[in-house]
């Protein structure tokens, strides 16, 4: 597999419902290259004091920035020529995206690997954690997945940090068999 087919994805929103925007998309390939990290002016939402309180992002950071329709392009251009899309909760990332009108190819053309679900799944059983009424065990955070395998990051809810432990996190549980390329 070639690194550069791989791409680790993060975005920070508005909020988590239906009608979320797009803050911030960071982007990069499977050796670290920053291929994006941009913020992003809401069309719509006005403020976002939930989400500002987790991602620190505020109006003013964004008031000049570009739309997300000025970029969907360039966002769907890196998704259509990757052939792997990592991230920590990779199902919400991408589901914002398409959202917000960024197109995301499907399963077949563009494997989507969520590392939230097997580092929980390894976490709560090495800790010997209780299980939920489903049978799962609950989920850990990114910083937890983070300093469980070495990484110590410092901006939290930045997507384009959030990137860069994740990549860490994803090269670490593939080469200890949680992921399986």
């Amino acid at each position: 597999m070639n690194k550069s087919d791989i791409l680790v994805l993060d975005t920070e929103t508005t909020g988590f419902l239906g009608d979320a925007e797009l803050l911030q998309v960071s982007i990069l390939d499977g050796q670290g290259q920053v291929l994006m990290n941009e913020y992003f002016k809401p069309d719509h939402t006005v403020s976002w004091p939930g989400a500002m309180a987790v991602n620190h992002i505020t109006p003013a950071m964004v008031a000049d920035k570009p739309s997300i329709g000025e970029r969907k392009e360039a966002i769907s251009h890196l998704l259509r020529h990757a052939r792997i899309v990592v991230g920590y909760n990779i199902f919400f990332d991408l589901k914002m995206l398409r959202q917000n009108g960024v197109f995301v190819p499907g399963r077949r053309q563009l494997r989507a690997i969520d590392l939230m679900g097997p580092f929980s799944d390894r976490y709560g059983k090495e800790k010997n954690l209780p299980l939920n009424q489903y049978g799962h065990y609950r989920y850990q955070k990114l910083i937890t997945c983070a300093g469980y395998y070495g990484y110590e990051g410092s901006a939290w809810h930045d997507s384009l940090e959030d990137t860069r432990a994740t990549l860490f996190c994803f090269w670490k549980m593939v080469e200890d068999g949680t992921v399986i390329l």
